[in-house]
Protein backbone atom coordinates (compact mmCIF):
# COMPACT_ATOMS: atom_id res chain seq x y z
CA UNK A 1 0.00 0.00 0.00
CA UNK A 2 1.09 3.50 -1.06
CA UNK A 3 0.45 6.86 0.79
CA UNK A 4 -1.13 9.60 -1.36
CA UNK A 5 2.11 11.20 -2.73
CA UNK A 6 0.96 14.64 -1.15
CA UNK A 7 0.66 13.41 1.84
CA UNK A 8 3.48 11.66 1.94
CA UNK A 9 5.84 15.05 0.93
CA UNK A 10 4.47 17.14 3.53
CA UNK A 11 5.27 14.29 6.05
CA UNK A 12 8.61 14.53 5.06
CA UNK A 13 9.19 18.04 5.26
CA UNK A 14 7.26 17.69 9.07
CA UNK A 15 9.27 17.00 12.08
CA UNK A 16 8.90 13.67 13.32
CA UNK A 17 11.74 12.63 15.48
CA UNK A 18 11.44 11.33 19.12
CA UNK A 19 14.02 12.29 21.71
CA UNK A 20 13.66 10.87 25.31
CA UNK A 21 12.92 11.47 27.48
CA UNK A 22 9.97 13.61 25.69
CA UNK A 23 9.62 17.12 26.36
CA UNK A 24 6.01 17.56 26.41
CA UNK A 25 5.63 21.18 26.84
CA UNK A 26 8.01 21.84 24.27
CA UNK A 27 5.69 19.09 21.85
CA UNK A 28 2.69 21.21 22.62
CA UNK A 29 4.54 24.46 21.41
CA UNK A 30 6.10 22.65 18.43
CA UNK A 31 2.27 21.46 17.25
CA UNK A 32 1.07 25.07 17.69
CA UNK A 33 4.06 26.34 15.88
CA UNK A 34 3.02 23.81 12.79
CA UNK A 35 -0.38 24.38 12.48
CA UNK A 36 0.16 27.34 9.72
CA UNK A 37 1.65 24.77 7.69
CA UNK A 38 -1.57 21.95 8.31
CA UNK A 39 -4.21 24.63 7.93
CA UNK A 40 -3.42 25.80 4.37
CA UNK A 41 -3.60 28.85 2.06
CA UNK A 42 -7.49 29.18 2.57
CA UNK A 43 -7.97 29.56 6.50
CA UNK A 44 -10.00 28.68 8.51
CA UNK A 45 -13.89 28.40 7.35
CA UNK A 46 -16.46 30.95 8.40
CA UNK A 47 -18.89 29.18 11.14
CA UNK A 48 -21.69 31.80 12.17
CA UNK A 49 -20.75 32.07 15.45
CA UNK A 50 -18.09 31.07 18.16
CA UNK A 51 -18.88 31.11 22.07
CA UNK A 52 -15.83 29.93 25.00
CA UNK A 53 -17.75 29.38 28.18
CA UNK A 54 -16.42 27.76 31.13
CA UNK A 55 -18.51 24.77 32.78
CA UNK A 56 -17.87 21.96 35.53
CA UNK A 57 -15.92 24.12 37.72
CA UNK A 58 -12.98 25.32 35.37
CA UNK A 59 -13.63 23.17 32.11
CA UNK A 60 -13.25 25.37 29.15
CA UNK A 61 -15.42 24.14 26.18
CA UNK A 62 -16.52 26.03 22.70
CA UNK A 63 -19.54 26.46 20.99
CA UNK A 64 -19.91 26.27 17.35
CA UNK A 65 -22.70 27.40 15.58
CA UNK A 66 -23.33 26.80 11.78
CA UNK A 67 -25.64 28.92 9.38
CA UNK A 68 -28.11 26.24 8.65
CA UNK A 69 -30.75 25.32 10.87
CA UNK A 70 -29.77 22.60 13.12
CA UNK A 71 -31.25 20.25 16.04
CA UNK A 72 -28.21 17.72 16.13
CA UNK A 73 -24.98 19.00 19.03
CA UNK A 74 -21.81 17.34 18.34
CA UNK A 75 -19.28 17.04 21.28
CA UNK A 76 -16.16 17.08 20.08
CA UNK A 77 -13.19 15.35 21.91
CA UNK A 78 -9.83 16.49 20.64
CA UNK A 79 -7.02 13.90 20.03
CA UNK A 80 -3.15 14.31 21.25
CA UNK A 81 -1.93 10.96 23.24
CA UNK A 82 -3.79 12.17 25.85
CA UNK A 83 -0.31 14.84 26.25
CA UNK A 84 -1.55 17.24 23.45
CA UNK A 85 -3.76 19.13 21.67
CA UNK A 86 -6.62 22.00 23.05
CA UNK A 87 -9.36 24.12 21.52
CA UNK A 88 -7.37 26.03 19.29
CA UNK A 89 -5.36 23.23 17.65
CA UNK A 90 -8.43 21.93 16.57
CA UNK A 91 -10.59 24.60 15.85
CA UNK A 92 -9.94 24.57 11.84
CA UNK A 93 -11.04 20.92 11.68
CA UNK A 94 -14.01 21.72 14.20
CA UNK A 95 -15.23 24.70 11.94
CA UNK A 96 -15.40 22.16 9.00
CA UNK A 97 -17.29 19.44 11.19
CA UNK A 98 -19.88 22.18 12.00
CA UNK A 99 -20.73 23.60 8.72
CA UNK A 100 -20.70 20.08 7.16
CA UNK A 101 -22.71 17.93 9.55
CA UNK A 102 -24.13 20.53 9.95
CA UNK A 103 -24.04 20.96 14.11
CA UNK A 104 -23.81 23.04 17.01
CA UNK A 105 -20.86 21.48 18.17
CA UNK A 106 -19.49 21.44 21.81
CA UNK A 107 -15.32 21.66 21.57
CA UNK A 108 -14.10 20.29 24.19
CA UNK A 109 -10.61 19.68 26.04
CA UNK A 110 -9.01 17.96 29.32
CA UNK A 111 -6.34 18.10 31.63
CA UNK A 112 -3.10 16.86 30.11
CA UNK A 113 -0.59 14.10 30.65
CA UNK A 114 2.06 13.31 32.28
CA UNK A 115 1.17 16.58 34.40
CA UNK A 116 -2.33 14.67 35.12
CA UNK A 117 -2.61 11.70 34.25
CA UNK A 118 -5.71 9.10 34.08
CA UNK A 119 -8.39 9.42 35.29
CA UNK A 120 -8.21 13.67 34.10
CA UNK A 121 -9.22 12.95 30.74
CA UNK A 122 -12.04 10.90 31.38
CA UNK A 123 -13.47 12.52 33.86
CA UNK A 124 -12.97 15.75 32.09
CA UNK A 125 -14.59 14.29 29.12
CA UNK A 126 -17.44 12.55 31.13
CA UNK A 127 -18.32 15.82 32.63
CA UNK A 128 -17.81 17.84 29.50
CA UNK A 129 -20.49 15.67 27.49
CA UNK A 130 -22.88 15.57 30.24
CA UNK A 131 -23.17 18.87 30.74
CA UNK A 132 -23.88 19.27 26.96
CA UNK A 133 -26.78 16.63 26.73
CA UNK A 134 -28.17 18.34 29.79
CA UNK A 135 -27.79 21.69 28.05
CA UNK A 136 -28.96 20.65 24.20
CA UNK A 137 -32.12 22.88 24.34
CA UNK A 138 -30.57 25.35 25.62
CA UNK A 139 -27.93 25.48 22.96
CA UNK A 140 -30.39 25.31 19.96
CA UNK A 141 -30.21 21.54 19.82
CA UNK A 142 -32.76 18.83 20.65
CA UNK A 143 -31.89 16.17 23.32
CA UNK A 144 -32.61 13.27 21.86
CA UNK A 145 -29.93 14.56 18.84
CA UNK A 146 -26.52 14.44 21.04
CA UNK A 147 -23.40 12.82 19.25
CA UNK A 148 -20.22 11.96 20.45
CA UNK A 149 -17.09 12.49 18.20
CA UNK A 150 -13.38 11.97 18.46
CA UNK A 151 -9.85 11.12 17.19
CA UNK A 152 -6.90 9.32 18.77
CA UNK A 153 -7.04 9.36 22.10
CA UNK A 154 -9.82 11.51 21.90
CA UNK A 155 -11.61 8.42 20.25
CA UNK A 156 -10.53 6.97 23.13
CA UNK A 157 -12.08 9.39 25.31
CA UNK A 158 -15.64 8.70 23.33
CA UNK A 159 -15.85 4.88 23.92
CA UNK A 160 -14.77 4.99 27.50
CA UNK A 161 -17.35 7.67 27.93
CA UNK A 162 -20.53 5.82 26.17
CA UNK A 163 -19.73 2.75 28.21
CA UNK A 164 -19.88 5.05 31.61
CA UNK A 165 -22.74 6.96 30.66
CA UNK A 166 -24.69 3.72 29.41
CA UNK A 167 -24.39 2.22 32.89
CA UNK A 168 -25.33 5.49 34.58
CA UNK A 169 -28.44 5.83 32.23
CA UNK A 170 -28.99 2.11 33.48
CA UNK A 171 -28.81 2.75 36.97
CA UNK A 172 -30.91 6.20 36.49
CA UNK A 173 -34.09 4.51 35.10
CA UNK A 174 -33.80 1.76 37.31
CA UNK A 175 -34.04 3.98 40.12
CA UNK A 176 -36.08 6.70 39.69
CA UNK A 177 -33.45 9.31 39.24
CA UNK A 178 -34.03 11.75 36.51
CA UNK A 179 -32.96 10.20 33.33
CA UNK A 180 -30.24 11.84 30.88
CA UNK A 181 -30.69 12.21 27.49
CA UNK A 182 -28.89 9.39 25.64
CA UNK A 183 -26.02 10.17 22.92
CA UNK A 184 -27.42 9.21 19.51
CA UNK A 185 -24.32 8.11 17.81
CA UNK A 186 -20.40 8.09 18.17
CA UNK A 187 -17.69 8.58 16.01
CA UNK A 188 -14.63 6.95 16.42
CA UNK A 189 -11.81 8.19 14.18
CA UNK A 190 -8.76 6.07 14.74
CA UNK A 191 -9.44 5.42 18.41
CA UNK A 192 -6.82 3.93 20.85
CA UNK A 193 -9.20 1.56 22.99
CA UNK A 194 -7.07 -0.74 23.85
CA UNK A 195 -4.18 0.06 26.09
CA UNK A 196 -2.84 -3.33 27.88
CA UNK A 197 0.92 -4.84 26.79
CA UNK A 198 -0.61 -7.55 24.25
CA UNK A 199 -2.26 -4.83 22.14
CA UNK A 200 1.19 -3.92 20.86
CA UNK A 201 2.02 -7.32 19.95
CA UNK A 202 -0.69 -6.43 16.83
CA UNK A 203 0.44 -7.12 13.34
CA UNK A 204 -0.46 -3.48 12.34
CA UNK A 205 1.34 -1.95 16.01
CA UNK A 206 3.89 -4.21 15.07
CA UNK A 207 4.31 -2.97 11.45
CA UNK A 208 4.74 0.10 12.39
CA UNK A 209 4.47 1.39 9.15
CA UNK A 210 2.84 5.19 9.72
CA UNK A 211 5.28 8.22 9.43
CA UNK A 212 2.69 10.06 11.12
CA UNK A 213 2.27 8.27 14.27
CA UNK A 214 5.46 5.64 15.20
CA UNK A 215 4.67 2.71 17.62
CA UNK A 216 7.41 3.93 20.08
CA UNK A 217 5.30 7.48 20.42
CA UNK A 218 2.42 5.36 21.22
CA UNK A 219 4.08 3.99 23.95
CA UNK A 220 5.31 7.52 25.30
CA UNK A 221 1.84 8.58 25.38
CA UNK A 222 0.42 5.79 26.76
CA UNK A 223 2.93 5.29 29.39
CA UNK A 224 2.40 9.33 30.07
CA UNK A 225 -1.21 8.49 30.40
CA UNK A 226 -1.64 5.72 32.38
CA UNK A 227 1.91 6.39 35.11
CA UNK A 228 1.34 2.81 36.57
CA UNK A 229 -2.38 2.75 36.41
CA UNK A 230 -4.17 -0.60 35.30
CA UNK A 231 -4.93 -0.49 32.11
CA UNK A 232 -7.63 -3.58 32.21
CA UNK A 233 -9.84 -0.61 33.20
CA UNK A 234 -12.56 -0.09 30.61
CA UNK A 235 -12.21 3.52 31.35
CA UNK A 236 -8.72 2.87 30.14
CA UNK A 237 -9.11 0.10 27.52
CA UNK A 238 -12.88 0.28 26.50
CA UNK A 239 -11.40 -2.92 24.34
CA UNK A 240 -11.20 -4.69 27.59
CA UNK A 241 -15.17 -3.48 29.08
CA UNK A 242 -16.84 -7.31 29.56
CA UNK A 243 -20.25 -5.75 28.30
CA UNK A 244 -21.01 -3.57 24.79
CA UNK A 245 -24.24 -3.79 24.77
CA UNK A 246 -26.61 -0.97 24.35
CA UNK A 247 -24.10 1.62 23.08
CA UNK A 248 -24.94 3.85 20.67
CA UNK A 249 -24.56 3.34 17.15
CA UNK A 250 -20.96 3.56 15.72
CA UNK A 251 -18.65 4.78 12.88
CA UNK A 252 -15.46 3.27 13.40
CA UNK A 253 -12.50 4.76 11.21
CA UNK A 254 -9.07 3.40 10.42
CA UNK A 255 -6.28 3.47 8.15
CA UNK A 256 -4.22 1.09 6.87
CA UNK A 257 -0.54 1.98 8.18
CA UNK A 258 -1.73 2.97 11.52
CA UNK A 259 -0.59 1.52 14.74
CA UNK A 260 -3.46 0.94 16.31
CA UNK A 261 -5.90 -0.45 13.08
CA UNK A 262 -6.06 -3.87 14.91
CA UNK A 263 -7.23 -2.73 17.99
CA UNK A 264 -9.76 -0.59 16.10
CA UNK A 265 -11.07 -3.20 14.11
CA UNK A 266 -11.67 -5.64 16.96
CA UNK A 267 -13.46 -3.02 18.82
CA UNK A 268 -15.55 -2.70 15.97
CA UNK A 269 -15.97 -6.58 16.36
CA UNK A 270 -16.94 -6.51 19.50
CA UNK A 271 -19.75 -3.95 19.39
CA UNK A 272 -21.13 -6.16 16.45
CA UNK A 273 -21.42 -9.30 18.55
CA UNK A 274 -22.67 -7.23 21.33
CA UNK A 275 -25.30 -6.09 19.11
CA UNK A 276 -24.40 -2.33 18.39
CA UNK A 277 -24.73 -1.07 14.59
CA UNK A 278 -21.10 -0.39 13.37
CA UNK A 279 -20.06 0.96 10.44
CA UNK A 280 -15.97 0.44 9.41
CA UNK A 281 -14.63 2.73 6.75
CA UNK A 282 -10.72 2.21 6.25
CA UNK A 283 -8.33 4.50 4.13
CA UNK A 284 -5.47 2.79 2.75
CA UNK A 285 -3.55 5.54 1.20
CA UNK A 286 -3.92 8.24 4.76
CA UNK A 287 -2.44 8.35 7.84
CA UNK A 288 -2.91 9.15 11.65
CA UNK A 289 -4.81 12.52 11.80
CA UNK A 290 -5.40 12.80 8.49
CA UNK A 291 -8.58 14.59 9.12
CA UNK A 292 -6.50 18.03 10.27
CA UNK A 293 -4.59 18.17 7.10
CA UNK A 294 -7.65 18.34 4.52
CA UNK A 295 -6.74 22.02 3.73
CA UNK A 296 -3.12 21.15 2.50
CA UNK A 297 -3.83 17.32 1.23
CA UNK A 298 -6.95 16.93 -1.17
CA UNK A 299 -7.16 13.23 -0.29
CA UNK A 300 -7.75 13.43 3.32
CA UNK A 301 -10.43 16.33 2.42
CA UNK A 302 -12.11 13.98 -0.07
CA UNK A 303 -12.12 11.25 2.95
CA UNK A 304 -12.85 13.82 5.63
CA UNK A 305 -16.38 14.25 3.19
CA UNK A 306 -16.82 10.54 2.90
CA UNK A 307 -16.60 9.96 6.79
CA UNK A 308 -18.93 12.77 7.42
CA UNK A 309 -21.69 12.10 5.10
CA UNK A 310 -21.52 8.57 6.29
CA UNK A 311 -21.89 9.66 9.61
CA UNK A 312 -24.82 12.07 8.56
CA UNK A 313 -26.29 9.13 6.87
CA UNK A 314 -26.20 6.84 9.84
CA UNK A 315 -27.93 9.47 12.05
CA UNK A 316 -31.33 9.15 9.85
CA UNK A 317 -31.74 6.30 10.77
Amino acid sequence: MSLDPVLAGLLQALPNHIELPVDWVGLRAQSKLMLPQLIGADGVAPVASVEEVEICGGLRVRIYRPALATRLTLVHLHGGGWTGGDLDTTDHTVRVICNAMPAVVVSCTYRLAPEHPFPAAFDDALAATRWALQHAAELGGDPGQVVLAGDSAGGNLVAAVTIALRDAFGAASGGGEPVQPRLKAQLLLYPAVDLRPPAREATSYKADRDPALRAPMVHQCEDAYLQGQDADNWKISPLAAGDLAGLPPALLVVLSVDPLRDQGLAYAERLRVAGVSCDIMEFPHLTHGFMHIRGVVPAASVAFDEVVARFRTMLLY
